[in-house]
């Protein structure tokens, strides 16, 4: 082949390769833009996820202590059985105090026999006086003999009635309903009123139970502010993880939030109020208290797959003005389980990017998709799916 024909057909091989250049850049420059899934930025109440460490509280703790001395005679209970208020729980000697009873009665009597005696003798020398058959100090001292006798009658039973409530107090009852602990002191032993040997034993309210927990300074606001009257919300409530997984079916109410701040750990008591008629928890138990009902109001929220990172920060892809995609930098605020709440950044009406988030770069054109738009199709294509026999399956 001579050398004009081997150039001829150089520039028709040359002339289809670009050709083909050509026709592939128009093929890439015509593909459909890529479709992506994206949500509108709107502002609303979003409820937070307080979840805390916690303790349980017996609603009220008391010590059962004598109140007379003397030999404790029985234990009437079991211990760390439950007990009902005024039930008798321990019996201490009562000879001595029905003895001292006994005597107050008789001083009763004779107080009583003195000042009518009194009386008699004031009858008489009123009348004498008045018809000056007798002196003054002869009428006063009839008087005062009759008032002394009228004070040591008072004075007579007020012992009678001291007597009386000790020898009701020989039987120890309890103030309160709950669970008992052991016994501090053993049948035969001599009990005193004194601070150190009249402890019997304890009891301890379960139900209600107290519901103890510790929270940081800015979600102790948030609480109290929920708590407050002015509140229209119903009350927080509290639910109960209980260490095997399990969840505690009743909820408590949060009843309380502290007005300060420990200064050593920096965080603000709050407890909450659980019935626990079934007595399944007992004080001391560590549990995790979930707080629901608190809500941060008017806040942007978005998934935090929806949010990116890079060297400058964390940032959002928006879809703007005729589809085309940018990049938005944002300041990210607390967590909110699977989403996060956006401080700054957004706008209400932006239309972000939820998936597809790596398809877009920025300045690209989208095919973009409202994420009711996407649940829709879905359920379309479901249904369009043919379904399988169960001789195919």
């Amino acid at each position: 082949m001579s050398k004009v024909g081997i150039r001829n057909v150089g520039m028709l091989v040359g002339l289809a390769l670009t050709l083909t250049g050509c026709s592939d850049n128009q093929e890439a420059m015509h593909m459909p833009p890529p479709e992506v899934t994206v949500q509108t930025v709107d502002s609303a109440a979003v409820p937070l996820d307080l979840t805390y460490t916690a303790r349980t509280v017996g609603s009220r703790e008391v010590e059962v202590r004598a109140r007379v001395g003397g030999i404790l005679l029985k234990r009437r209970f079991e211990e760390g059985s439950r007990v009902r208020e005024g039930q008798t729980m321990f019996q201490i000697d009562p000879v001595p105090i029905r003895a001292r009873v006994a005597s107050a009665r008789a001083e009763v009597s004779v107080a009583k026999a003195r000042l009518d005696e009194a009386g008699r003798q004031k009858d008489r020398v009123l009348p004498l006086f008045e018809k000056n058959a007798v002196s003054q100090s002869r009428r006063d001292e009839a008087t005062s003999l009759f008032e002394v006798a009228q004070a040591n009658l008072s004075a007579a039973q007020a012992a009678l009635e001291t007597a009386e409530l000790d020898l009701e107090y020989s039987d120890v009852r309890a103030p309160i309903s709950g669970l008992t602990s052991r016994e501090a002191v053993s049948e035969g032993s001599l009990i005193s009123t004194d601070q150190n040997s009249s402890l019997l034993t304890r009891i301890v309210q379960i139900d209600p139970l107290y519901v103890e927990f510790s929270v940081p300074e800015a979600e102790a606001a948030l609480l109290r502010t929920a708590l407050a009257p002015a509140s229209k919300s119903a009350a927080p409530i509290v639910k109960l993880l209980l260490n095997d997984g399990s969840d505690y079916p009743d909820a408590a109410k949060l009843t309380f939030v502290d007005n300060a701040v420990d200064l050593q750990s920096g965080t603000v008591r709050a407890r909450a109020v659980l019935g626990n008629k079934s007595s399944q928890l007992i004080p001391g138990q560590f549990v995790r208290a979930r707080v629901e009902g608190v809500t941060l109001a008017n806040v942007v929220s978005i998934p935090r797959k929806a949010v990116m990172s890079s060297a400058q920060g964390p940032f959002v892809w928006i879809v703007g003005a005729e589809d085309k995609v940018e990049m938005r930098p944002v300041q990210i605020g607390r967590g909110l389980r699977n989403d996060v709440v956006v401080t700054s950044g957004l706008s209400a009406g932006d239309r972000y990017v939820v998936d597809g988030v790596l398809k877009v770069q920025p300045g690209i054109e989208v095919s973009a998709v409202s994420t009711d738009a996407a649940s829709k199709q879905a359920d379309i294509e479901k249904a369009k799916a043919p379904v399988k026999k169960e001789s195919e399956a």
